[in-house]
C-alpha cells in the first residue's frame, strides 16, 4: 500500500520560527523537547535553526497575513435608531423646558409675595 499524501500542510509564520529557534538554542533545553512541545518535527526545527544561522530564514508569500477588509458601513441609517435618537433628544428638551417653567413659576410666586408686602406697607 502506498502512503497517503497530506492535503493541507501546516504553515508557520516567521515570528513562530524565530521563537522556536531561540528556545531550541537555550543551553539547558534539548531541541527535541522544544520540537515536541511545539508539535513540530525535530528535523523541521533543526532546519529552521540552520536557516537562521545562515540568514536564509525569511517570510514566504503564503506566510504573510492578509490585511483585514474594511468594515462596511450601512448605506442608509437604521430608521428605528434614528427615531429613537430623535425621541431621546425631544425628551431631553422637554425636561429642560419643564425645569425652566418651574423656575419661572417660583419667580412669579416670589414677585406676588413681594407685591403684597409692599401694598401692605403703604
Amino acid at each position: 500500500m502506498g502512503q497517503t499524501k497530506k492535503r493541507k500542510y501546516d504553515r508557520y509564520i516567521l515570528a513562530f520560527k524565530i521563537q522556536a529557534g531561540t528556545l531550541a538554542n537555550h543551553p539547558d533545553v534539548k531541541s527535541k523537547d522544544v520540537a515536541e512541545s511545539l508539535g513540530i518535527h525535530p528535523v523541521m526545527l533543526y532546519r529552521w535553526q540552520m536557516e537562521a544561522r545562515r540568514g536564509e530564514l525569511r517570510e514566504n508569500k503564503s506566510m504573510k497575513t492578509e490585511k483585514p477588509s474594511p468594515e462596511r458601513r450601512p448605506t442608509r441609517a437604521d430608521p428605528t435608531k434614528v427615531a429613537e435618537e430623535k425621541l431621546a433628544a425631544a425628551e431631553r428638551r422637554i425636561k429642560k423646558l419643564e425645569r425652566q417653567l418651574a423656575q419661572s413659576d417660583d419667580e412669579i410666586d416670589l414677585l406676588k409675595k413681594a407685591e403684597r408686602f409692599f401694598q401692605w406697607k403703604k
